[in-house]
């Protein structure tokens, strides 16, 4: 069937949260967390669903555009105060698109193509994730999605140019905070890393804790906690008690206790 004849529909299967807002540098990347991700729903004219693996979704794109929380105004661009004469460098919050010079406020890829993948519950879908995208300025935004088929641009016969948005959805509202006032990342859905095995190129934040004890060689090794270690320094000798469990009856040991003895009675 024509993709013209096809009805399209998006929801945004992950929203966005929170993110540290990455200033004017043209190197600093602060993505906003978790990385949106945007499902298409596909169906015919009839409203009944069409199946994902019958599309051919390779020149399907989204394009993502920053917007406010109210979702009345766009805020795709914001004055860079740097070329602003005895203005100082630096993120202004206040400052508002539209008056040139100019800089994109959205920074990082801000169209994602499509991904046909398995969510973390193991259902096929279309999928478009923009896991590269930061904001320049401090605030509370939305993201709006807008989704064309590339493939209608140009008809075969060149009798018309379509290129019009089939389907368009907003994000939730999210937060974003200046280097001082930022809580942290969050940890990673289920869904993220559902992908990221599937081979897209994601972050997937783990921490760990691991506790030597005794000098133990087995680790405990737990996700979604901090790397922490515990040893006994060098310069501490091992007891003579048998009762003592760090004792390991080794004659090194001993011999080790006696040295550090003469030692001690060579200097007094």
């Amino acid at each position: 069937m024509p993709a013209s004849n096809y009805r399209y529909r998006l929801e945004v299967s992950q929203e966005p949260i929170r993110a540290r807002m990455c200033g004017f540098g043209d190197k600093d990347r602060r993505p906003i967390d978790p990385p949106p991700v945007v499902r298409l729903f596909v169906s015919l004219p009839d409203g009944t669903p069409e199946s994902e693996s019958s599309i051919d979704h390779t020149m399907m794109t989204v394009h993502a555009a920053l917007w406010t929380e109210d979702r009345k105004e766009e805020r795709s661009l914001v004055i860079n105060p740097s070329t602003i004469p005895g203005q100082a460098a630096g993120p202004i919050s206040s400052i508002k698109s539209l008056n040139p010079p100019c800089t994109k406020t959205l920074a990082g890829f801000c169209t994602s193509s499509a991904y046909l993948l398995r969510d973390h519950t193991d259902q096929r879908g279309i999928y478009f994730i923009f896991q590269d995208l930061s904001v320049r300025i401090e605030g509370t935004y939305t993201l709006k999605f807008s989704f064309t088929d590339l493939r209608e641009l140009i008809s075969p016969t060149y009798e018309k140019v379509c290129g019009c948005v089939a389907a368009e959805v907003y994000s939730a509202p999210f937060r974003v905070y200046s280097a001082l006032k930022f809580p942290g990342m969050t940890e990673s859905t289920a869904l993220s890393k559902a992908f990221a095995i599937q081979g897209i190129k994601l972050t997937i934040r783990k921490d760990f804790r691991y506790q030597k004890v005794n000098d133990d060689p087995k680790d405990q090794m737990n996700e979604h906690t901090t790397i922490t270690t515990t040893s006994t320094p060098s310069n501490i000798i091992k007891s003579d008690n048998p009762d003592n469990p760090d004792n390991s009856d080794n004659p090194d040991d001993d011999m080790m206790t006696l040295k550090s003895l003469m030692i001690c009675r060579t200097k007094r």
